[in-house]
C-alpha cells in the first residue's frame, strides 16, 4: 500500500477558522468558501455531482459489524423504538430547550409521563451508556457533567436528546413525509417508529483518535468480468478532528508517517470488513458503489486496535465534511483520479 504522508500547517487550519469566523473578509479572492472541511457544495459549484442519499449508510444496518469491530455481541446493543407521538412530543421540547441549554419547564410534567417511562427499562452498566440515533449522534447537546458524554439514567437521556440540535434535525427528518427521489431511497410516510440506539460507553473513543476514511464511486470501473467489490479502494484518510493539532505532532515526521500507515493499514482492514458485509442482491448496499461512502474510524494506540465508528455519504454536495481535504479542490485526491494513491493528512 503506497501512503503520501501530508502534513497540514495547522496555522493554515487556524486561518481557515478564523476567516469562517470573520465570513470572508480578508478571504482568499479566488476562493468561495472554507479552505478544509467542506460539504453541501451546490449544484453550481459542482454541477457533475448529485445529492446522495443517505439510506445505504443506516447506523442500524452496519451496527452488527460496528459491534464486532469493538468485541461486542448484538447483546451488549439496546434499541429503543418511539412511536410517532413521543417522537413528536420530543421534537417539541427540543425546540424549546435548545435555545436554553436545558429541558424547557412547561414540558417536565409531559416527559415524566409520557417518555422516562420507556428510557427507565433500559440497562445501565457502570461505564454508562453511548446514544446514537440511526443518521448521527447527539454529541453537540448538553450534557450532566462536563465533557463526560456517557448516559446514567433516562434523565440524561432525555437531556441530551432535546438538547441537541443534530438529534432534532434527525427527528425532524424522519417524522416528514418524503417521497423516493432516486434508486437507493425509501418513501417515508413520517408515521414511522424512530429508532434510538444504546450501546456501552468506551471512555478510550474520542475524536482525537479518530480518522475518516474516503472510498470513492467504483462502479463504472466494474465489467462483465469483475464485481464493483474487487474495485472498492480508500483514496484518502484524513484526521477527524481537523480542527486541532494531530494527536501524534510531537513525533519526527519519520515517526509520523509510520504512524500513519499503520492507521492506512488498519482502515483497510475496516474496509474489507465492510466489503465482506455487504449483500450485491441488496439494493441499498449497491448504493455503496453508485454514490460512494466514507467510515469513521478509532484507533486507540494504547490498546493497539481499530474500532469501526460509522458508515457516512461520500461527495461534493454531501453534508459529510471533508475535514482536511476539500471536496472541490482536493477532487483529484477524494475520488482517486490520482490513481494509486492514498493520501493521508494530518495537522502540525
Amino acid at each position: 500500500m503506497y501512503v503520501k504522508f501530508t502534513r497540514v500547517r495547522f496555522l493554515d487550519v487556524l486561518e481557515d477558522i478564523r476567516t469562517r469566523v470573520l465570513g470572508n473578509q480578508n478571504h482568499d479572492s479566488n476562493r468561495s468558501g472554507p479552505r478544509f472541511n467542506s460539504s453541501f457544495h451546490t449544484r453550481h459549484e459542482t454541477p457533475d455531482s448529485t445529492i446522495p442519499s443517505e439510506y445505504p449508510y443506516s447506523y442500524k444496518r452496519w451496527l452488527p459489524l460496528i459491534l464486532r469491530s469493538r468485541g461486542l455481541s448484538p447483546s451488549d446493543a439496546q434499541i429503543v423504538k418511539l412511536s410517532s407521538t413521543k417522537a413528536h412530543l420530543l421534537l417539541r421540547v427540543a425546540d424549546a430547550s435548545i435555545p436554553a441549554g436545558h429541558i424547557n419547564r412547561l414540558y417536565r410534567e409531559e416527559i415524566q409521563e409520557e417518555i422516562m417511562p420507556v428510557f427507565e427499562k433500559l440497562q445501565f452498566p457502570p461505564e454508562g451508556l453511548f446514544i446514537r440515533l440511526d443518521a448521527c449522534s447527539a454529541k453537540d447537546s448538553i450534557q450532566t457533567a462536563s465533557g463526560n458524554a456517557s448516559l446514567h439514567s433516562a434523565e440524561d437521556v432525555v437531556l441530551q436528546l432535546v438538547t441537541s440540535q443534530r438529534a432534532r434535525n434527525a427527528l425532524l427528518n424522519v417524522l416528514q413525509p418524503s417521497k423516493k427521489k432516486s434508486a437507493f431511497d425509501l418513501e417515508r410516510t413520517g408515521l414511522e417508529p424512530f429508532e434510538l440506539f444504546f450501546l456501552p460507553f468506551n471512555r478510550h473513543m474520542q475524536t482525537q483518535r479518530e480518522y475518516r476514511v474516503f472510498c470513492p464511486p467504483i462502479w463504472h470501473l466494474a465489467s462483465s468480468t469483475s464485481t464493483p467489490i474487487s474495485h472498492t479502494h480508500i483514496s484518502a484518510i484524513s484526521q477527524y478532528q481537523w480542527h486541532k493539532p494531530w494527536l501524534f505532532t510531537n513525533k519526527t515526521e519519520d515517526e509520523g508517517e509510520k504512524i500513519a500507515k499503520k492507521i492506512a493499514i488498519g482502515c483497510q482492514k475496516i474496509l474489507d470488513e465492510i466489503i465482506r458485509e455487504v449483500d450485491l442482491r441488496n439494493l441499498m448496499d449497491n448504493g455503496l458503489f453508485w454514490q460512494g461512502f466514507t467510515f469513521d474510524v478509532c484507533f486507540d494506540e494504547e490498546r493497539n486496535t481499530f474500532e469501526l465508528v460509522e458508515l457516512n455519504v461520500f461527495g461534493c454536495r454531501s453534508a459529510c465534511g471533508s475535514c482536511l481535504f476539500h471536496w472541490k479542490d482536493d477532487q483529484l485526491a477524494l475520488y482517486n483520479r490520482n490513481r494509486g494513491k492514498l493520501e493521508f493528512r494530518v495537522t502540525f
